[in-house]
């Protein structure tokens, strides 16, 4: 876990983990090994997926074109093995998204889910979660950490960030 005040730079260190700052001094190191993030698509190759506290999808779209946009397939894909592939993800970690679902008629949970769900498709192994629990119900929240509890037990190392000490 993550935590500290607001402003303490919680989401800033975040923020260079997954490539979308520069580090003005320090290193980073991955399985020991030192690395170097100039963009998010660097640290993404590394296996680190970021979930920001404010979504980044496209509302028009559907769950499943979300998370498959920026995989490198552009338009033409199999959308019968990409919506194989979610599905099975979505199961495993007890996510219940349906990936044929519009964005935009989703709950704030629900698009949680596809942006989780977005990272694990592209195979991250480190979870990065911005304030989570912002915007969520009690049972919400309660079924968020039980989906972050399958994950650690899938292997993911999940790093949770937040101002709440109960958390």
């Amino acid at each position: 876990a993550l935590l500290g005040e607001n402003g303490s730079g919680k989401s800033t260190l975040m923020n260079i983990l997954s490539g979308i700052y520069l580090p003005d001094a320090g290193e980073i190191a991955i399985h020991g090994e030192r690395v170097v993030f100039r963009s998010p698509r660097d640290s993404m190759k590394k296996g680190i997926g970021m979930i920001h506290q404010h979504f980044k999808l496209v509302e028009n779209l559907t769950a499943l074109d979300n998370i498959v946009a920026g995989t490198g397939h552009g338009l033409l894909f199999d959308r019968k093995a990409a919506r194989a592939k979610v599905v099975a993800l979505s199961e495993k970690f007890d996510m219940d998204i349906d990936p044929d679902r519009q964005v935009a008629v989703m709950s704030v949970s629900e698009k949680q889910k596809v942006e989780i769900l977005k990272v694990l498709y592209r195979g991250s192994q480190i979870l990065i979660l911005d304030e989570p629990t912002a915007g969520l119900t009690p049972q919400e929240i309660t079924r968020l950490f039980n989906s972050l509890h399958r994950m650690r037990e899938n292997g993911q190392a999940v790093v949770f960030i937040s101002h709440k000490l109960n958390e």
